[in-house]
């Protein structure tokens, strides 16, 4: 009886697609050619592209002697400044992009429409070999191009920037501490100076009266050439201290002048002239495919409901 039943309900199914496959195929064709209308009015989207490694030695002779690239810490962390705010906004500002993407600015929340507008036309990511790709959508392939190698060099400029700032930290804190340091041993050498010329002087007078006071003038004079001995001993310690911090000033100041290492470009910022939106043959494929589905769904949905109801 179930077999029957089974057997009633799939021809009658069967008998209903049949009945209505001119329905179908209308439906099918006209959503197609809406879909391929669509495709052909709307605006078309460029893309380009760029995509580069970067290095693990930020100091030249290190990325000499060891080219290193391709680290997922160095990835990522050039990835946070690619997607920063700093970024958006130079691009943004250089190019535009709030006329360009038509955005009202007197809108409440125009900054947040442009960021999101942003984040889907420009997108920045990784790849699993650790490289990273900047991608570009515009209505113009130069003009995407033109973003896409701004952002490169702005990107490099900007990583140098960060690399030098802790560097010219540096400079200034060796540098006052130089200078202080220099003051003082200078001061220290010249009381130096001045001692000694007050004990030499001391020994001439004593000798031009022809006494014979040796031991006198050597008990008197004891109290200020041990001064001289300890002052002495602390010029040498303190001059050591003054050439330690010259050296790291001078080694602060050699980093800071170091050109930082360049970006290992693959492919340098190019514009591609196949569209990327609409995607007319896909569009097409999907629609044909949906809008058929769709239909044969909904004659399926509409049996089942009749047989309920007939049963019922």
């Amino acid at each position: 009886m179930d077999n029957n039943n089974g057997q009633l309900f799939d021809k009658k199914l069967l008998s209903e697609y049949n009945g209505k496959k001119y329905l179908i195929a209308i439906v099918v064709l006209i959503c197609t050619s809406i879909s391929l209308i669509f495709s052909f009015i709307v605006k078309p989207r460029y893309k380009a592209k760029a995509s580069f490694f970067v290095p693990l030695n930020t100091s030249l002779e290190n990325a000499l002697s060891n080219p290193q690239f391709g680290f997922d810490i160095e990835a990522d962390r050039l990835l946070q400044l690619l997607n920063s705010e700093q970024i958006k906004d130079s691009v943004v500002k250089k190019f535009y992009l709030t006329n360009y993407f038509e955005i009202d600015t007197l809108e409440y929340a125009w900054r947040d429409k442009l960021t999101e507008l942003f984040r889907k036309r420009i997108i920045c990511f990784r790849t699993n070999v650790m490289s990273i790709v900047i991608e570009v959508e515009t209505y113009d392939p130069i003009f995407s191009k033109q973003i896409a190698a701004y952002m490169l060099d702005v990107l490099q400029k900007c990583r140098e920037r960060l690399l030098k700032t802790n560097s010219g930290e540096a400079i200034i804190s060796f540098k006052n501490m130089y200078e202080e340091k220099k003051n003082e041993v200078d001061t220290l050498y010249m009381k130096i100076a001045k001692l000694r010329e007050k004990i030499n002087s001391s020994r001439v007078m004593l000798t031009n009266v022809n006494v014979n006071i040796t031991t006198n003038s050597n008990t008197k004079n004891q109290p200020e050439e041990i001064e001289l001995e300890v002052m002495s001993q602390k010029y040498i310690n303190e001059n050591n201290r003054l050439n330690e911090l010259k050296g790291k000033y001078e080694n602060a100041l050699n980093i800071y002048n170091s050109p930082i290492t360049k970006f290992y470009v693959i492919d340098n910022a190019y514009p591609i002239y196949t569209k990327s939106f609409p995607l007319i043959q896909f569009n097409v494929i999907i629609t044909f495919f949906g809008s058929a589905l769709f239909m044969f769904l909904g004659i399926y949905l509409k049996h089942i409901l009749e047989n309920r109801n007939q049963n019922g």
